[in-house]
């Protein structure tokens, strides 16, 4: 009778070991060319996901046009799987319950050339921010939002599910986050682009403050500009 008791924990262990696979290889590319292929990747991508946008109406309202590929479907999910081979794990985009946004921003480091020890794969945003904070004025650089004015290249995160941070720096090992790669900044409006936003890889437009800063911005609660320092 007490095989019994352990088939649950047996199977259990096995799933688990079945949704891990080994991490591909990773090639550190030149430090010149790491900023254009980011950006060039992430864009590559929103394009495959068929080009969603998101945008606000002057009341607020939420726009989604044109709409693209969802993670659900069978384009979409493909791509996500892509995303989370990258990072080790076997999942979907049928696997809704598993948020993939970290795992599409490991995917475009990992393609750019970025170090692993630089922006280890994550399945969380918290560990790849965490050591990029640590190497800090390499090629990354943290800052409040209100502390300065992200350009092309750099990332920009949020708190997600009631998370709080009390220092931008000091980003705990299991926090609930979302980070986009900023993309364009023009006009007062800043262009990023980020996994598992509405579905998708979406391209998200917003307003940023007279001073160029995000912290101008309240569509999420932002407390982070992870400078990009690659030339």
């Amino acid at each position: 009778m007490q095989i019994f008791r352990f088939l649950p924990r047996l199977f259990l262990t096995l799933t688990l070991a079945a949704c891990a696979t080994s991490l591909p290889p990773r090639q550190i590319a030149a430090p010149e060319t790491v900023r254009a292929s980011i950006l060039r990747l992430a864009d590559q991508e929103w394009r495959a996901f068929g080009g969603q946008i998101v945008r606000r109406a002057s009341d607020r309202h939420e726009i989604i046009d044109p709409v693209g590929v969802w993670e659900d479907e069978r384009k979409g999910s493909a791509l996500v799987a892509k995303y989370w081979r990258s990072i080790g794990q076997d999942w979907t985009g049928l696997d809704g319950d598993k948020p993939w946004s970290a795992a599409f921003i490991s995917w475009v480091m990992a393609e750019a050339g970025v170090s692993g020890e630089e922006m280890p794969a994550s399945a969380t945003h918290a560990g790849y921010l965490r050591a990029a904070i640590a190497g800090s004025g390499q090629h990354w650089r943290a800052y409040p939002p209100d502390a300065y004015a992200p350009r092309p290249g750099d990332l920009i995160c949020a708190t997600r599910a009631g998370q709080q941070i009390t220092r931008f720096d000091d980003v705990p090992s299991g926090a609930t986050l979302h980070c986009d790669i900023v993309v364009t900044v023009a006009d007062g409006l800043l262009d990023s682009i980020g996994g598992n936003v509405r579905n998708s890889v979406t391209r998200s437009e917003r307003r940023l403050g007279p001073d160029g800063r995000l912290s101008g911005n309240a569509d999420r609660q932002w407390f982070l500009v992870l400078e990009n320092l690659y030339p």
